[in-house]
């Protein structure tokens, strides 16, 4: 008998901000996976430094 976890593939890792783009599609009953988080966050990112050129203070950890 082997290990889920020896079979299940590496999970992504995720900073704050996927965890809360995550959440966030969860409470308005959309399911995402791990890449189309990453897209998402990775276009809040985008926008949030256009608009204030800044970068937003979650670290991306990819």
């Amino acid at each position: 008998m082997s290990a889920p976890e020896q079979n299940a593939p590496a999970a992504p890792q995720q900073d704050g901000l996927d965890k809360a783009v995550q959440w966030g599609t969860k409470k308005a009953g959309h399911e995402q996976n791990a890449s189309t988080t990453e897209k998402i966050s990775d276009g809040i990112r985008s926008g949030f430094k256009k608009l204030t050129g800044k970068d937003v203070p979650i670290k991306d950890k990819q």
